[in-house]
């Protein structure tokens, strides 16, 4: 989404501009936390970064 606001636009009008999208009401909540792995982490970048050794 892109907004051009040029220097001789009031506060009010931009805000009529925002009014006039639509919210995302998609949640970001499922992308938090920890990731579900049997492998322990120190481990796995032992092997990762050991790997051209």
């Amino acid at each position: 989404m892109t907004i051009v606001v040029s220097k001789d636009m009031s506060k009010d009008a931009v805000q009529d501009v925002l009014k006039g999208f639509k919210k995302d009401t998609k949640s970001l909540k499922k992308h938090f936390g920890k990731l579900k792995r049997s492998i322990d982490g120190l481990e796995y970048q032992k092997e990762v970064r050991n790997e051209w050794n």
